[in-house]
């Protein structure tokens, strides 16, 4: 082997590390990259949001119950086993909360429990109840569990929707991605 030979060899290991340490740093930017946005929305999601707690599977369930100590609970479930979502009148299955539409007493007060199964984060916004509360995204096997309250101060019947994209027909539906919860005096 001639001493030209040696050189351009080493010449040509060189330029492949050089190609593989910036693969790996291209690789490394793209996992920073989307760290970095989890933790943006993530903590966005937390600030933004009036929601009291946020855990991992499910430990009750009833939907509007009976009062405990004058609190009622109400269970959402977004997108709950077998189906994951709710048939719609195309004839497709979309995301939806279930219950959709529900009724309310003025001043009594409601511990809202939402339930996600779904794989994408969705959201329960109420502006006449100065509700926004994101239920992060779970698994049909270990769905995010989300709490909020809700004390109406008036009857009436007021609409709550899910802002974040999903869904597109089931946001223009009610009883999917929207409703109404009727307040009764």
């Amino acid at each position: 082997m001639s001493t030209e030979t040696v050189a351009t060899n080493q010449e040509s290991g060189t330029g492949q590390s050089h190609r593989l340490r910036g693969l790996v740093t291209l690789v490394a930017g793209i996992v920073l990259a989307a760290a970095v946005v989890f933790a943006i929305t993530a903590g966005t999601g937390a600030i933004w949001h009036k929601v009291t707690g946020t855990t991992s599977a499910p430990t009750a369930s009833a939907t509007v119950g009976t009062p405990a100590a004058s609190v009622v609970q109400v269970k959402l479930e977004i997108n709950a086993p077998p189906l994951g979502g709710v048939k719609g009148s195309d004839g497709l299955i979309h995301d939806a909360f279930v219950p959709g539409t529900f009724t309310m007493k003025v001043g009594t007060t409601y511990d809202v429990t939402i339930y996600n199964y779904d794989t994408q984060s969705h959201s329960w916004m109420a502006p006449d109840f100065n509700v926004s509360a994101v239920a992060p995204a779970g698994s049909a096997t270990s769905p995010t569990i989300t709490h909020f309250t809700i004390k109406p101060t008036k009857a009436g019947t007021f609409q709550w929707f899910c802002p974040l994209p999903c869904d597109k027909w089931a946001m223009a539906h009610n009883g999917y991605m929207r409703g109404y919860v009727t307040v009764v005096a």
